[in-house]
């Protein structure tokens, strides 16, 4: 089980030497991935100013209220980069993360597109492969991805 200090992105790293100096103003994420990686936290911690500024001017949204989201997010998994490096001007992460509402597990796949202006980079759409429920009550869904990431649904794979 991670620590209360650990970083939500990477459990057993230390917060604040991972996504905390980002979220605090104190750096500036030097990759795609570390970007999407602290945007995760944001979103677990709520702090819409975070995803806010690090959207892309032109499709950045005018506002962000996170006072009724009441999901709980709970990991993240990197699935792919492309590009997104120090040197690189444009990249994309694929990623999973789940997070839970009430007594569901919800699993969310997108596939973020990141542009860099000016040696900062910003979040700027994204695709979703897949988002929805997938487990209830703990129990898996059949008709979920399987969770040992076979991309079959449960019902073919571990669940049968």
């Amino acid at each position: 089980m991670a620590s209360p200090n650990s970083c939500p992105c990477y459990p057993g790293r230390p917060f604040d030497q991972c996504c905390g100096p980002y979220l605090a103003g104190e750096a500036i994420p030097p990759t795609a991935e570390t970007l999407m990686r602290s945007r995760f936290c944001a979103f677990q911690r709520r702090d819409a100013d975070y995803v806010r500024q690090t959207w892309d001017p032109v499709k950045r949204p005018r506002q962000l209220n996170f006072d009724r989201d009441q999901r709980v997010w709970s990991s993240l998994e990197i699935v792919a980069t492309l590009g997104g490096g120090e040197q690189d001007e444009r990249g994309v992460v694929e990623f999973k993360a789940r997070y839970e509402l009430g007594e569901d597990t919800y699993l969310f796949h997108e596939v973020s597109r990141f542009t860099r202006h000016d040696g900062r980079w910003f979040y700027l759409d994204a695709t979703f492969p897949f988002h929805g429920k997938i487990a209830h009550q703990g129990k898996p869904l059949k008709n979920a991805p399987c969770p040992c990431n076979s991309g079959q649904k449960y019902k073919k794979c571990c669940g049968a």
